[in-house]
């Protein structure tokens, strides 16, 4: 049972690897002409599929413009895009410390404990904020893309295999009946 568990939970870490590259937003312009140049820099209906290796990049890079509209739309307000946007590069690697933590820590309740919750927090967190934001309003029309979905739900599997192997260990110790 435990190898199937652990291949199910580097499965998950694979697939968040795998959605870091995949867009995670296809932006599309409402208005075409002057007012999306003016914003973003460009003028074409159809401007982007980002993903996040893309982020920190486009970022810190002539077309900034673009991932500051997008992060603006969902955290008014927020500042030094550039600089945080490398934090984005910790989706994979916060994935495979989840991973290797479970793997290393098997049998320790609480630890299983908290990366379950830390999986469901990030998805439900994620989740609520994608569903709370109003994309539909703003001049640049952006779609979560397939890239997104896939960490977010591969961050729910790990969550749920962390809390599962923590309701199997409180069996093993007879606390659970």
């Amino acid at each position: 049972m435990h190898k199937m568990l652990k291949g199910l939970g580097l499965f998950f870490v694979i697939l968040i690897c795998v959605g870091f590259f995949l867009p995670w937003v296809k932006v599309e312009s409402k208005q075409i002409g002057s007012l999306t140049k003016l914003i973003v820099g460009k003028e074409q209906k159809n401007m982007a599929a980002i993903s996040g290796f893309q982020v920190p990049i486009m970022a810190n890079s002539s077309e900034s413009r673009l991932i500051l509209t997008i992060a603006k739309i969902f955290k008014p307000g927020v500042k030094d895009v550039d600089k945080k946007s490398f934090l984005v590069y910790g989706v994979p690697v916060l994935g495979i410390m989840i991973f290797l933590l479970s793997v290393f820590f098997r049998q320790n309740k609480w630890i299983n404990m908290a990366l379950g919750i830390l999986g469901l927090l990030i998805f439900s967190v994620a989740v609520f904020k994608i569903k709370t934001t109003d994309l539909e309003k703003a001049i640049l029309q952006v779609r979560i893309g397939f890239g997104m979905w896939l960490i977010l739900y591969s961050y729910l599997g790990l969550g749920a295999l962390g809390l599962g192997r923590f309701v199997e260990i409180l069996k093993k110790k007879g606390a659970v009946s």
